[in-house]
């Protein structure tokens, strides 16, 4: 029985496409294939990495104005809530985009998740399963009582690192190569309501 459901946030509890990756590498040099933080932290002197921090920050702004719910999210957090199943977000993300995005969410906040783990949190970012073991803490639940949703390889290492399990969100997209396979894979967030046991959603 899972008592906590963690979510990453864009492209899961948000639509997918809304932040331009492409893009947002072009503006920062970043090369193809090298995760975008862990290239800002390999900058070589500190006002370099605060003014790409500044870039990211801003993309993410911009990007978290345009985003809108994924399909589904809305009813799934509000069927979990009351088959009082606790609900976390955890992104690479920084706080202050999440709450942005939060905006254009209208029948949940994000007072519904007991916890919110972000970039600027102490631990190192997925795939680290440092962000997990944060959220468990806050959640007051064992890693291994949490399943971890996201439709990124990345989300799925850090759930498995933990020792959580891990369901891989493919948003109707072919499924990706990844070191480890998740334990659930869905098209959908509506397709959790079966793995969770919540009968129609509820």
């Amino acid at each position: 029985m899972y008592r906590a459901v963690v979510f990453d946030f864009d492209g899961t509890l948000t639509r997918p496409g809304a932040i331009d990756f492409a893009v947002l590498r072009r503006l920062l040099a970043c090369p193809a294939k090298v995760p975008i933080l862990e290239f800002i932290d390999s900058l070589p002197d500190a006002s370099a990495r605060g003014a790409a921090h500044r870039v990211l920050d801003e993309f993410e702004l911009a990007a978290a104005r345009a985003s809108v719910p994924n399909e589904g999210a809305e009813d799934l957090v509000l069927s979990l809530s009351r088959a009082r199943i606790s609900c976390g977000i955890l992104t690479r993300n920084s706080l202050a985009s999440v709450r942005e995005a939060m905006r254009n969410f209208h029948r949940i906040s994000l007072e519904d998740f007991a916890a919110v783990v972000t970039r600027g949190d102490e631990g190192r970012p997925k795939p680290h399963p440092d962000g997990v073991h944060r959220a468990a803490a806050l959640l007051g639940v064992a890693a291994a009582e949490i399943l971890v949703v996201g439709d990124y390889v990345f989300d799925i290492a850090a759930g498995r690192a933990a020792g959580a399990a891990t369901v891989f969100l493919t948003n109707a997209a072919p499924v990706p190569s990844m070191d480890e396979s998740a334990q659930f894979t869905i098209a959908s967030l509506g397709e959790l309501a079966a793995i969770l046991g919540l009968q129609d959603g509820r």
